[in-house]
C-alpha cells in the first residue's frame, strides 16, 4: 500500500533571525554543501559585517536556493549540532513547524535522496542562475507515515550512514598501516 504524499507548505516556515546583536562571532559562520552538511565558510570574512548574518538555531534547515553550478545537486543542510550557527543572509533558513506530524530526521534523510536533487534541479527557474526558491520547497510532496515510523526510518538511516562513516575512515587507516605491517612481517622472516 502506497503512502498519500504531503506538501511541506504546511508543515514548514521559514526563520529569518538577524545576528543584528553582534552575538555570533566568525567562529560561528558556516557555509553549506552539496554533500548536505554545514561546512567551515570558504569566503573572504575579512571586514564583513555578520549583523546581517542569519542564525540556524538547531534543528533547523537551511539551503542555497541558486542551484546553478552544482553539479546536480542542491546544498541543503540541518543543524544537528548542540548550539546555533550562523549562515549567509542570501541562505534560505526554515525549521519543520509541524514536529507532531513531521520529523525533522525523517525530512532531512528525504533531502538527501538523489531524486530530490534531481526534483530541485527539474523545480529551479531562471535564466543565468537557476533559483529552487521558497514556494517551489513549499511544493515539495513526500510520504508521510506516523511520526513513530518516520523516527525508526530515519533512526536506521542515521545508523546506516554513521557505519559507512566509521568504515571509511578503517579503510584509511588500513591502508596506512599496512606497508607497515607487512615491512615488520618481511623483516621478522629475515631473523
Amino acid at each position: 500500500m502506497a503512502l498519500s504524499k504531503y506538501k511541506l507548505g504546511g508543515l514548514i516556515e521559514l526563520r529569518d533571525e538577524r545576528n543584528s546583536d553582534g552575538t555570533f562571532t566568525l567562529e560561528d559562520v558556516k557555509g553549506i554543501s552539496t554533500g548536505k552538511e554545514f561546512i567551515e565558510t570558504k569566503a573572504n570574512m575579512d571586514g564583513v559585517s555578520l549583523a546581517s548574518y542569519k542564525v540556524v538555531h538547531c534543528q533547523d534547515f537551511a539551503y542555497v536556493a541558486d542551484t546553478s553550478r552544482r553539479g546536480e545537486k542542491i546544498a541543503v543542510a540541518f543543524n544537528t549540532g548542540e548550539k546555533p550557527i550562523l549562515t549567509s543572509s542570501i541562505y534560505t533558513v526554515f525549521q519543520v513547524s509541524r514536529p507532531d506530524v513531521l520529523s525533522s530526521d525523517y525530512l532531512f534523510m528525504y533531502f538527501n535522496r538523489p531524486e530530490f536533487d534531481r526534483y530541485a534541479r527539474f523545480n529551479s527557474w531562471g535564466s543565468a542562475r537557476e533559483n529552487f526558491d521558497w514556494s517551489e520547497m513549499q511544493d515539495v510532496a513526500i510520504p508521510i507515515p506516523e511520526i513513530s515510523v518516520q523516527k525508526s526510518i530515519a533512526n536506521m538511516y542515521n545508523v546506516y550512514i554513521e557505519r559507512k562513516r566509521i568504515n571509511e575512515g578503517l579503510k584509511v587507516q588500513i591502508k596506512d598501516i599496512c606497508p607497515i605491517l607487512i615491512r615488520g612481517s618481511l623483516e621478522e622472516g629475515e631473523e
